[in-house]
């Protein structure tokens, strides 16, 4: 093995609560700069690159079929997972699990995961992150007897392939994931010409409806796209006892029995005021001719972190710790347009809905399991949001103990890409992964 001195050896780790991270040395491995921490007296290999984000790889995979922005790497979430020391054959839960990086992570190293994710278009796009090969030969299969299905017109549009589609029963609902999914990168883009510039949106009625398909080079894209969300799928060799389940559920509720999982690795959507449903519109456009989907606003409203906001009851901000009451009283004195309405609104309800997830997700933890929150920092104009702090004392009541911070340098978010975000918000974000104990 290869050794090198990392050259940015003195970037500070933070130490908080009982155990420290203390960083031990660099060192190159197969090409990829890594750094050795020593995290609870076990010494781990950490992937990095410099101060590479742990959401955002340093370059994309050449495998990578789904450019997911609110996404970790795999090798961060592997390494998490292992720094943790979850009992062999112990169950790790994601209640935020978007693009499915915690499921395959579990599985390449023989851990059982249950995924949550309120958004139908990830729940699809995990459970085909993690599908068997025999799910992908059913899929193979379904696309089959869908385009025997379709009329004998050279063209067609996406209603007659979701009406075909839905004449076949589905008895495998993740060779049903997979090829749906297949379909996402087609629909993105073919509602590119809806982009405006903001990067995370699309043009008011943007619709997939009337769009006139050459049925041959369809089929044909469909079956390639299947191809390329194959050799996405990164899980390794399936093994024996390990069971991988993805659904769609709200962080905010029940999570699966009490004491149920051994371990949790998560990351909430951040405080960036994204709107995931508007950002992956094209998917939610073509999902819905395939299947029923949720009323639109509704799930929008839904999000956590959504722009919608909504009137908090009084006893729900009541509720928050001292600190963070503090804060929204920062916010709504800051004497910036609707300081005090629309954008206190939504830092309330983002951090009433946060806590009630933490609480959900506590329950279902054993005594004595782990998890890792990975978070970033954020500001309102010139006020900093330190949401590592804020998770910290929201989840310390319901007694998830905080043993250690293990700080990043984000290259890129939301905010710095939009050229109309306010100067302070463009500014690099700091993040976080937190490791929590229960009890």
């Amino acid at each position: 093995m290869m050794r090198k001195r990392a050259a940015n050896a003195a970037r500070s780790i933070e130490e908080c609560g009982s155990h420290s991270v203390t960083m031990r040395s660099g060192m190159i491995e197969n090409g990829v700069a890594t750094e050795l921490m020593l995290i609870r007296e076990k010494e781990i290999a950490v992937p990095t690159d410099g101060q590479v984000s742990s959401k955002l790889p340093s370059r994309r995979s050449k495998n990578e079929f789904y450019r997911y922005y609110a996404g970790y790497p795999l090798e961060f979430a592997e390494w998490a997972l292992k720094a943790m020391s979850i009992r062999p054959g112990g169950t790790v839960v994601d209640p935020w699990n978007g693009s499915g990086t915690t499921a395959a992570a579990c599985a390449r190293i023989g851990l059982s995961c249950k995924g949550y994710d309120i958004y139908p278009v990830m729940v699809h796009l995990g459970r085909s992150r993690v599908a068997s090969p025999v799910d992908f030969a059913e899929a193979e299969e379904l696309i089959g007897a869908v385009v025997e299905l379709f009329p004998r017109n050279k063209t067609l549009d996406l209603t007659a392939v979701g009406s075909a589609y839905r004449e076949i029963p589905v008895t495998n609902e993740s060779a049903h994931s997979v090829a749906i999914s297949a379909l996402f990168p087609y629909v993105r883009k073919l509602l590119d010409v809806s982009r405006t510039k903001n990067p995370s949106w699309f043009k008011k009625g943007a619709t997939v409806d009337g769009l006139n398909l050459d049925k041959d080079a369809f089929v044909s894209d469909w079956r390639s796209l299947l191809g390329e969300l194959s050799r996405w799928r990164n899980t390794g060799d399936d093994v024996e006892g390990v069971i991988i389940s993805i659904d769609r559920g709200d962080s905010r509720k029940s999570l699966g029995h009490k004491d149920a999982f051994d371990g949790v690795l998560t990351s909430p959507p951040y405080l960036t005021r994204l709107d995931y449903v508007q950002a992956t519109l094209p998917e939610l456009l073509a999902l819905n001719k395939f299947e029923p989907v949720p009323n639109f606003k509704r799930l929008r409203r839904s999000m956590l972190g959504s722009p919608l906001t909504s009137e908090r009851p009084v006893q729900s901000t009541e509720r928050l710790p001292a600190k963070v009451k503090t804060l929204l009283d920062q916010i709504a004195r800051h004497p910036s347009k609707a300081s005090d309405a629309y954008y206190h609104r939504f830092f309330a309800k983002y951090f009433v809905d946060l806590q009630a997830s933490l609480r959900s997700l506590t329950r279902v933890l054993k005594d004595g399991g782990s998890g890792c929150i990975v978070v970033q920092s954020s500001n309102y104009k010139e006020i900093e949001i330190d949401l590592a702090a804020v998770v910290i004392s929201l989840a310390e009541p319901y007694g998830l103990r905080h043993q250690s911070t293990i700080a990043f340098q984000s290259r890129r978010s939301m905010s710095s890409v939009n050229s109309r975000a306010h100067e302070d918000a463009r500014k690099p974000k700091g993040e976080s992964a937190l490791f929590f104990r229960k009890g």
